[in-house]
């Protein structure tokens, strides 16, 4: 019985890899985890070469949902301490990205109320948030796990502007929740006008990319855009 189930095994391995075409003993299994991707945050093309700078910091700031924001603290105990905070942002529609990172807040949170008195910040995002990093088993802080700091001033939109109007339907589009968040809370838009693009995205140190090439850059991925339309399949 047991020569006769030995040879049933065999027989059947032999039809798997002819009715599949697998050559199991020739398959190498050992980047089956850092390629693949979960399905929503796939990114088919991923992300552009390193030494891309201008496209690198554009495709980094689009495809990621948060950002860490940093201001300078006005509540009493660390009053004029870095503090940090976690914000959902868009730099624009799926389909339109700007360069331009855009927040919703109410004055009743600890960025806003910073914000207020001091409109000086950073905000950081990380290719880690599009798993890629993750995928590759590079470490949050592997410097080819590329950071993007925006430094600069914030400033509230103005209600009722064209701009206005875009950034809402894109904080909406990306953050639905948003739409159901308490409307007691006197939510208002802000963005950031960047003075300074700081980057780590390979080894040998920070780049520095001009805001003027940044914000002209001609960003047609739709990395985002077909993100979305696969989720609602």
């Amino acid at each position: 019985m047991w020569k006769l189930f030995i040879v049933a095994v065999s027989l059947l391995n032999i039809y798997g890899e002819c009715r599949y075409g697998i050559n199991y003993q020739n398959q190498d299994f050992s980047n089956e985890i850092s390629t693949r991707r979960p399905h929503h945050r796939e990114h088919k093309a991923g992300p552009p070469d390193h030494t891309k700078l201008v496209a690198m910091a554009r495709y980094v700031l689009h495809n990621c949902n948060w950002a860490s924001i940093a201001s300078i603290s006005v509540l009493p105990a660390i009053e004029g301490f870095p503090f940090s905070n976690v914000k959902s942002v868009v730099d624009g529609s799926l389909a339109n990205s700007t360069g331009v990172p855009y927040f919703y807040m109410s004055p009743l949170d600890f960025t806003a109320r910073d914000l207020a008195k001091n409109t000086r910040a950073t905000v950081l995002v990380s290719l880690e948030e599009t798993r890629f990093c993750e995928n590759q088993k590079y470490d949050p802080e592997d410097p080819r796990c590329t950071r993007l700091m925006l430094s600069g001033k914030m400033k509230k939109v103005k209600e009722g502007t064209s701009e206005f109007k875009f950034a809402k339907a894109a904080l909406f589009e990306r953050h639905p929740a948003m739409a159901t968040w308490p409307t007691d809370h006197d939510w208002f838009i802000t963005k950031m006008k960047i003075a300074q693009i700081a980057m780590v995205d390979w080894f040998g140190g920070a780049k520095y990319v001009s805001v003027k090439d940044y914000l002209a850059y001609n960003y047609t991925g739709t990395e985002m855009l077909d993100n979305f339309s696969h989720r609602r399949l």
